[in-house]
């Protein structure tokens, strides 16, 4: 099922906890969702991970082999995101 038929689109978003300005989204695939949920476990009632889900930095390895994302920057933090795709 493609990610259009779920209504959904995923990110990777960092943000600042000092500086609201500071912000950064990276765009996450079906493909990679699924897989994500290998590293992030999501609710069990949130399969599709619709929900924000906390991206520690000690999983980042693994974040960044699915995602092909580069490193984290040392004053965001990040969170998984999804809206509603146009």
């Amino acid at each position: 099922m493609p990610s259009e038929d779920l209504g959904a689109a995923w990110v990777l978003q960092g943000f600042s906890k000092v500086d609201d300005l500071l912000r950064t989204e990276f765009p996450i695939s079906r493909e990679q969702i699924v897989r994500l949920r290998e590293v992030i476990t999501p609710d069990a009632d949130d399969p599709w991970m619709f929900s924000g889900y906390d991206v520690p930095v000690e999983s980042w390895p693994a974040v960044e082999a699915i995602l092909h994302c580069g490193p984290p920057d040392p004053g965001l933090d990040y969170q998984t995101g999804c809206y509603a795709a146009d």
